[in-house]
């Protein structure tokens, strides 16, 4: 078990410096695109007419890697009013079936993003000429990234830390969580 912990935590920080890097390049494109297509637009009357399409593929691709960044990083909320009941002792089995459910949740997206994905490879975008699946394919994609951390974080840390957001992990380091 000890092994397979320490190569899912291998992985998983290889993946997150490739997600970074990923997020930073799609953020790049997409505000070099736009801006781009606003000067070609409205200064040259000469719009760039694939490059919505590419705008487009580069935010959904975006949102679902970071999506899954965000859940590695502990960027994202919970419920603030629930919180204390999750850090009670006696409800430490709730963590667990957050846990669980939301491993199905993503399990179940997983399978129905497959799903479309395969509905999209025979639709091609207009300008751009490329499968509908390629854009699509950032959901599963980044779901699955998502579980991978998920995982990771449940074998380090223990199920009560996975959907921990970041104002719960700095209200315990200062001593405010009892």
């Amino acid at each position: 078990m000890a092994k397979l912990c320490k190569m899912l935590g291998r992985v998983d920080d290889v993946i997150a410096r490739a997600e970074d890097v990923f997020i930073i390049f799609a953020h790049g494109a997409v505000a070099g695109l736009v801006l781009l297509s606003v000067v070609l637009r409205y200064v040259f009357n000469d719009p760039l007419t694939w490059g919505e399409e590419l705008i487009v593929g580069f935010f959904a691709w975006m949102v679902f890697v970071a999506a899954a960044a965000a859940v590695r990083s502990q960027m994202h909320i919970r419920i603030d009013v629930i919180a204390p009941v999750f850090r009670n002792p006696k409800m430490n089995w709730l963590n667990t079936l957050t846990l669980v459910i939301g491993i199905v949740i993503i399990v179940t997206m997983v399978w129905a993003c497959y799903e479309q994905v395969l509905q999209e490879l025979v639709v091609e975008s207009p300008m751009l000429g490329v499968s509908k699946a390629w854009f699509a394919a950032s959901m599963p994609v980044g779901l699955i990234l998502m579980l991978i951390h998920v995982l990771r974080s449940w074998l380090d840390h223990g199920a009560a830390s996975v959907f921990r957001s970041e104002t719960e992990i700095l209200i315990a380091s200062e001593g405010g969580a009892k």
